[in-house]
């Protein structure tokens, strides 16, 4: 178990840099990971010892959680801004062509970039779900994505679907810099508890189809992938407390462990450690300690030294580990709340949802943005244009008017 963050105050240092209003909620898990702090305000621009305490935060927490921002003047530009401090936004491969091809098709390519205005956008179709009631806050930009559970108006005739949720993953971690951190901001939450109090049935977490997952799967670790939150909230698993748990000889010998990892099947790839160390805190993570975290997407990753098949069975008995209930925590949204959490050291994955919904009440809208590189406490980042040409879409930058923005202004 991971103990470093019960010898942190944070209630008493958050009062000190954001007001005696503020206060923090910590752990957030059994496992002891995540922090939620209440009373401040993200439309304000933070100085450095704020951004230097929030970055701590994160690197003992894994997650954290800074609540209920008022969204009737927190913009996506606020939000955009706030992400800046923890690296280069990335553009989300939803928002962009490259070559003339879905940015996300088939991994790095040399083809042009090209930004897809927001109204051409699939999710575009989300306003005219609940005219009147329920818009995507206005953007263009194509670091924010949109995640909801409306496409359009519903049809006569048209039958709620329920998906069974997503595969455990980390974002982005299929290039050769992998993403640091993402962050959700949720704009509307799922009320309607139908089901045995909850918003969807559970008859998923029996299913035994193991699509997305390779078939031939432990049984054990199948289910354990499965269990999932039943009323939309994000499903976590701590990778520092996992690996905390090891013996002193088995910490050893996986930090010795390099993966190769790749975009497409025919790529060399290229080594990446198993385990890695937080720079600020000095936890030890798993990142991204799975077979396939892109199934049928992107190719499984492979221990070196080891082949297939001996990959396969190391990593799942890692994924088996991290998956075990003492170390998940399923986060629940609130609206407003702005929810960070460190890719090297947790896994997550999207709950079951209800599509081609016709009451507003299961409508489901959060935004997200990922970043990559290092953090700045003071902006703007100072990113060079050689680095920002190697790993992020498009040389893409938060333009001025994001960076310099007022308290106040939404554009």
């Amino acid at each position: 178990m991971v103990e470093e963050n019960k010898k942190i105050d944070w209630n008493s240092r958050v009062k000190e840099l954001f007001g005696q209003s503020s206060s923090a909620e910590t752990p957030l898990s059994s496992g002891g990971s995540g922090v939620r702090f209440n009373g401040i305000d993200l439309c304000n621009p933070l100085n450095a010892e704020q951004v230097g305490f929030l970055l701590k935060a994160l690197a003992y927490c894994r997650i954290v959680c800074i609540s209920r921002q008022d969204l009737s003047c927190f913009s996506l530009d606020h939000f955009e801004r706030f992400a800046n401090h923890w690296g280069a936004p990335v553009p989300h491969p939803n928002n962009f062509m490259r070559g003339g091809k879905p940015g996300q098709s088939d991994g790095d390519s040399d083809g042009s970039f090209q930004l897809i205005p927001f109204e051409k956008r699939a999710v575009s179709k989300a306003n005219e779900t609940f005219p009147g009631r329920l818009k995507c806050l206005p953007h263009e930009s194509p670091a924010v994505l949109v995640a909801s559970n409306f496409k359009g108006l519903v049809k006569e005739g048209d039958v709620e679907k329920v998906d069974k949720g997503g595969s455990w993953h980390t974002d982005i971690e299929y290039e050769p810099l992998p993403i640091y951190v993402s962050m959700f901001l949720a704009h509307k939450i799922p009320t309607a508890r139908m089901h045995e109090g909850f918003w969807i049935n559970n008859s998923n977490n029996g299913s035994v189809d193991s699509h997305p997952y390779f078939e031939g799967s432990d049984p054990e670790l199948m289910r354990l992938r499965l269990q999932l939150p039943l009323n939309g909230e994000t499903a976590f698993a701590d990778t520092a407390a996992a690996f905390s748990a090891f013996t002193d000889e088995k910490k050893q010998m996986l930090a010795g462990l390099q993966v190769r990892r790749k975009l497409n099947v025919n790529d060399e790839g290229w080594l990446a450690p198993l385990v890695r160390v937080n720079p600020i805190s000095g936890l030890s993570s798993l990142h991204s300690p799975i077979w396939a975290s892109r199934p049928r997407v992107r190719p499984p990753i492979e221990i070196e030294g080891m082949n297939a098949s001996d990959s396969r069975d190391v990593l799942d008995e890692l994924e088996k580990h991290v998956l075990q209930s003492q170390f998940r925590y399923d986060h629940e949204h609130l609206e407003g709340d702005v929810t960070i959490w460190d890719n090297y050291m947790t896994l997550h994955n999207s709950p079951p949802i209800k599509h081609d919904i016709k009451d507003i009440e299961d409508a489901r809208l959060l935004y997200r943005l990922s970043c990559k590189g290092n953090p700045a406490v003071v902006l703007p980042r100072n990113d060079e244009p050689e680095w920002l040409k190697k790993h992020i879409p498009g040389e893409y930058m938060s333009p001025p008017d994001i960076i310099n923005l007022s308290s106040f202004s939404i554009r």
